[in-house]
């Protein structure tokens, strides 16, 4: 998504690059016609009285082509706007941009953090299971008979922790997703 961007906004800019170039050649070749015109127009006050035809004529030109110089330089005056416009759209782009990976950083940490809650968790799960085992098979020694209660309980201890966790994981796991979704939904929304 990020790659597509990246080769629109590079694309925008040779256009605008190769527009602006043009237009600076057809200013200067107009600019070049008009001098050029100017020295005509010179040569021809100093001849005899039939070359004022001409000279009008000339004149009418270097007029036509002030007024396209006028033109071109209108169009360039309205291709700096538009290229201002596209600069303050990238920078509106870029901040998106630079926000949209902050949340996914701090999304990321968030993941981190109970991933590292979940481990202490089944640390902790591990310790009482052996803690639990120990003290089952020091009871077998105790108690023969109580051995299939307290197997039974040690079971049923398990079971609740192990849907306790399954429970939190996919809890947490749904909650990582929406924030997922929602940053998909965001970021289509806006590119």
């Amino acid at each position: 998504m990020y790659i597509g961007q990246d080769e629109r906004i590079e694309e925008l800019r040779e256009t605008h690059r190769l527009e602006s170039g043009s237009q600076t050649e057809l200013v200067d070749e107009l600019r070049s016609q008009i001098q050029q015109n100017e020295a005509l127009l010179k040569a021809a006050r100093s001849s005899n009285s039939q070359l004022e035809a001409d000279i009008a004529k000339k004149r009418a030109e270097a007029d036509q082509f002030r007024a396209e110089v006028e033109k071109l330089s209108g169009l360039a005056k309205d291709e700096e706007e538009k290229r201002n416009k596209a600069v303050s759209l990238l920078k509106t782009v870029r901040q998106k941009l630079v926000k949209a990976e902050k949340e996914r950083e701090d999304a990321l940490k968030e993941v981190a953090a109970v991933k590292e809650v979940q481990k202490a968790e089944r640390d902790k799960e591990h310790l009482d299971r052996e803690k639990l085992q120990g003290e089952l098979n020091k009871l077998k020694f105790e108690k023969g008979a109580s051995l299939a209660d307290l197997r039974a309980q040690f079971e049923k201890d398990m079971m609740v922790s192990k849907q306790r966790y399954e429970r939190e994981a996919i809890a947490l796991r749904g909650q990582f997703e929406l924030e997922t979704v929602a940053a998909k939904v965001f970021f289509s929304n806006y590119f």
